[in-house]
């Protein structure tokens, strides 16, 4: 279910830099969350309409209940990362991620329950 736009200048991410940053995407995430990684979606856009002076812009829908310092460790990483892969300063990148409930979402058909719940313990050992 997490769902990670990336929006990039042309040229940006060649498709092996694209394939390190997706990997990059998906160990963050996990490691951060605990989420299996087969849940993580990674997606990237070519546009020449960025913002002046933005190289890079990631936007990651995740299920809510993920508290602050999740959020913030997972946006800084992503941040680091990027700017990494591409060789672009840390200022040219923009991460941030909003909150989806898990009501909301489906993941093999069934919808995901809320992290942290008794419900998640027992459909991770499922």
């Amino acid at each position: 279910m997490p769902f990670y736009r990336t929006n990039i200048r042309p040229g940006l991410l060649d498709l092996e830099a694209r394939a390190v940053f997706s990997q990059d995407v998906v160990d963050v995430h996990c490691g951060v969350t605990g989420a299996p990684p087969s849940f993580v979606h990674v997606m990237y856009t070519e546009t020449d309409a960025m913002p002046d002076g933005i190289d890079g812009q990631v936007f990651g829908t995740i299920r809510s209940g993920r508290n602050g310092e999740q959020k913030a460790e997972i946006a800084a990483r992503l941040s680091v990362l990027l700017c990494e892969r591409a060789g672009v300063p840390v200022d040219s990148v923009t991460v941030s991620t909003a909150d989806i409930e898990a009501s909301y979402t489906m993941e093999g058909g069934v919808l995901l329950p809320e992290p942290g719940s008794a419900e998640e313990a027992a459909w991770k050992v499922g």
